[in-house]
This record gives structure tokens, sequence and C-alpha cells, in this order.
């Protein structure tokens, strides 16, 4: 069922009109497209259920200029903004436009950075910071991204069981960002034991909000901030099960 709904969601995302979507459903469909994308660069046959890379690789470029655009404001608040920074990073991997980068960098160091300061300040402990981070540890290597990330993630993991839903999904997410660019933390076998069970615990309590947003969806299929989140939801599921069938 999981499988048929996806598919639907994905046709009635390719029908939505991006200028005319909310800037905080962005985000949603670009990481739903750069699933699909890599599905479809993994496993060439599902160009039949899905476009071609080069449609899905225009969509994103698309989006990633709506979000260079709103970058430009800067009167939105600093988390929010700090999103959109990430969200121009991760489609820079897919469209490589050294605009986007440098872009996305300079931003970067505007909210990290204070004027006249050296040192990078935390303006919020967030998801979308501890993000952020990893991905300037990504694309410059400075040590100090890497250990002010480390610090948010074994923060989060303390106090995930006092984070709302929303909460708990934005951290997973700034989790297994942590995990994929910087790796495992280097700490003690005791404290490293109770974080891979908090890690774990974290884990099943995501994968129950994200079946309730699902049903939501289900119920109000007409919002299209619900339908970007859920459009995420499902490809990345989709692409971890076609892993797991395919053998990668």
């Amino acid at each position: 069922m999981e499988k048929n709904l996806f598919r639907e969601l994905y046709k009635r995302t390719c029908g939505l009109t991006l200028k005319d979507c909310p800037p905080s459903s962005l985000s949603g469909l670009l990481h739903g497209y750069l699933s699909v994308y890599s599905m479809v660069r993994v496993y060439p046959w599902l160009e039949d259920e899905f476009e071609g890379p080069w449609d899905i690789h225009e969509r994103v470029r698309e989006i990633a200029r709506m979000i260079q655009e709103l970058l430009k404001d800067g009167d939105i608040p600093v988390d929010t903004r700090a999103g959109y920074v990430v969200d121009l990073m991760d489609a820079y991997l897919l469209y490589s436009d050294m605009n986007f980068l440098d872009v996305a960098l300079d931003t970067a160091y505007e909210i990290l950075t204070p004027k006249g300061s050296e040192k990078m300040v935390l303006p919020c402990r967030t998801p979308n910071i501890c993000r952020l981070l990893c991905n300037c540890y990504y694309f410059t290597g400075e040590e100090e991204s890497g250990l002010l990330a480390r610090s948010l993630v074994t923060e989060a993991l303390g106090l995930s069981r006092k984070f709302s839903c929303e909460e708990l999904i934005a951290w997973w997410e700034a989790i297994r960002t942590y995990e994929s660019v910087i790796g495992e933390m280097e700490v003690p076998v005791e404290e490293k034991e109770r974080l891979v069970g908090e890690r774990i615990r974290l884990g099943v309590s995501v994968e129950q909000v994200e079946d309730e947003k699902i049903e939501d969806f289900q119920q109000n299929n007409s919002d299209v901030c619900l339908i970007a989140k859920v459009f995420d939801i499902l490809a990345r599921r989709e692409f971890i099960m076609c892993n797991e069938v395919f053998g990668k």
C-alpha cells in the first residue's frame, strides 16, 4: 500500500506549480526529489515508473533557485535561514552550480560568525544549525564545525525524550547527517552504549511519528506542506526498500 501511495504522490508532486508552493514546503519537495534521483541513477529501470534523471535534475534546480531567492531576505529568522542554506548545499551535491555553493557558504558564515569575531558562535541550538555545521565541515574541512556539531548531537540525544513530534524528526535528520558526514563519535565505552541506546529509541519514535504523518495525509491530502513532508518520507523509504530488494 505504501508503495502505491508513493507513486500516486510522486505524480501529484510533479503536477505542482512550484512558484505557488509555500516556502515551508520546498525542503520536503527538494529532498524527496533527491531520493528519487538517487533511485533512478542506481536502478535505471525505474525510469519506467518515474521520470528520467534529467527531468528530476531540472526539478531540483528549480527548487534550489527558489531557495536561493529566499536567502536574499535578511529578515528571515536565523533558524529558517540556516535550513535554507542546508537545502541549497544539498541541492549543489546534485546540481553542481558553484553559485549555489558560494551563496550557501557566504550565508552560512554570516549566520555562524558574528561581525568582528574570528570564532563560530551558535545563534541557536537547533537541528538546522547542527546540519549547517555538518555541511560546513563537509565542504571546508573546518574542524571547529565538526566539534560544534558533535556537541549538539550529544546534547540532543540526552534530551530526546522531551522532544515534540516535529523536533524528533528534525533532530533525527540532523543526527543522520552527522553520522554520514563526520562519522561515529569517539567517546568512552559507557557513554557510547548510552548514546547507541538513545539513538535506537529515537529511531523507533521517529518511525512512529512518520507513520502518523502518512495517516494524516491520507485524511487531509490538500495541505501542500504535508504533501511535501510525506513525499520526502516515502521517497526515502522507497530508496531504502530498493536497496534491500536489489542488494545495494
